[in-house]
């Protein structure tokens, strides 16, 4: 039996007297909400990879990633420097590969072109689709 089974088995069965009225915790209620799954961490090849934004006009530049949809370059990677990846979606093909990937590193946030990121395939494996 896992803790979590365990733990949520104890709560269902607890009783709390409040004023004179009980309340049962049931299974549904006592399990915590799921936490946000942790960021898959990588690297880039290249130097100086732009890591783009567009704070003016954010739905344009998240709904399809480009230089054109995000022309601020909040940041540069460099090879080696590792990057959270949030998600990923389809953008402006870059040498072949149309997938761009919303990253974090430090107060750094924005798109980068997948086609920079140290890994064999275009998608990257572990990071969700953003908004799927």
């Amino acid at each position: 039996m896992s803790a979590r089974t365990f733990l949520t088995g104890t709560l269902a069965a607890v009783a709390v007297t409040a004023g004179g009225l009980a309340l049962t915790a049931g299974t549904a209620s006592a399990e915590a909400p799921p936490k946000a799954e942790a960021a898959a961490a990588f690297t880039v090849w290249a130097t100086d990879v732009n890591v783009r934004d567009n704070p003016q006009s954010p739905a344009t530049c998240d709904g399809f990633p480009s230089p054109g949809n995000c022309p601020v370059v909040s940041g540069k990677l460099q090879p080696g420097q590792q990057f959270e990846a949030r998600c990923q979606r389809k953008g402006e093909t870059v040498s072949g590969n149309d997938w761009w990937v919303f990253i974090e590193r430090g107060d750094s946030r924005g798109w980068i072109a997948s086609y920079f990121v140290d890994t064999p395939t275009n998608q990257l494996p572990g990071v969700p689709v953003c908004g799927a």
